[in-house]
């Protein structure tokens, strides 16, 4: 794992106004037995502990050693230090609930393949549920230091769903403002990380931003946001 997506993950631990607000998107679909794809330093696996059975895909030795400790006083949880690859190698099929999957699709070379091997692990009526960075037009140098190989639109996430033959049962845009912030810093200053100052500046606003974005529909965002369905 990079230094930079460290320090992503690190920041992102200080950000739980952030970190809320994407589960509020994935709580509505969140089942009784969830298997997180690419659970990093659990930032977003606390949120998901009180589900009867929880499974946390991580191929990073590192920060499976940080999610072991929080799995050793939640006797709900599992650790998986695997790539999902290897994984579906070894266990091609499962009766999932929920597949989550949150800022790693953008990580992942061949994603109409990794969809597919995530949709495997569903049940019929299964949820996958992806939150992928968005707009296409801010891929800049934050994403190429973070080893993002590609930033999303609606329609490459719906063409991926049909390939995985998977409904989609929702779909948005996350974070208007965020979209321009990204693509200032990231293409025209040509920054390769994200700053802290400007990440806890996002994260105090917040809850302004998801008030108003319950309201009135984004068309673009920093982030998208699909609820997937297994049919």
């Amino acid at each position: 794992m990079s230094d930079s997506i460290s320090l992503s993950l690190d920041l992102l631990k200080d950000t739980y106004n952030y970190n809320h607000w994407i589960y509020s998107f994935l709580r509505p679909f969140i089942g009784n037995v969830v298997f997180e794809v690419g659970a990093g330093t659990g930032n977003l696996t606390r949120f998901f502990l009180p589900v009867e059975k929880l499974y946390c895909l991580e191929p990073d030795p590192a920060f499976c050693a940080l999610l072991k400790k929080l799995a050793a006083v939640h006797l709900n949880m599992t650790v998986i230090e695997e790539s999902l690859e290897a994984y579906c190698l070894k266990q091609s099929v499962q009766q999932i609930d929920t597949v989550v999957c949150v800022n790693v699709l953008e990580h992942i070379s061949d994603d109409f393949d990794a969809v597919q091997k995530m949709a495997n692990l569903l049940k019929p009526g299964g949820k996958l549920l992806l939150y992928v960075p968005a707009t296409t037009w801010a891929y800049g140098a934050i994403d190429k230091n973070l080893g993002h190989y590609r930033r999303y639109s609606k329609h490459r996430l719906i063409n991926i769903a049909a390939e995985s033959k998977l409904r989609v049962r929702r779909i948005k845009h996350v974070n208007f403002i965020g979209a321009f912030g990204w693509w200032w810093s990231s293409r025209v200053c040509k920054e390769k990380d994200i700053a802290p100052e400007k990440a806890r500046l996002v994260d105090r606003f917040v809850p302004y931003l998801s008030a108003f974005e319950r309201i009135f529909p984004m068309p673009v965002g920093q982030s998208i946001f699909a609820a997937l369905e297994k049919t």
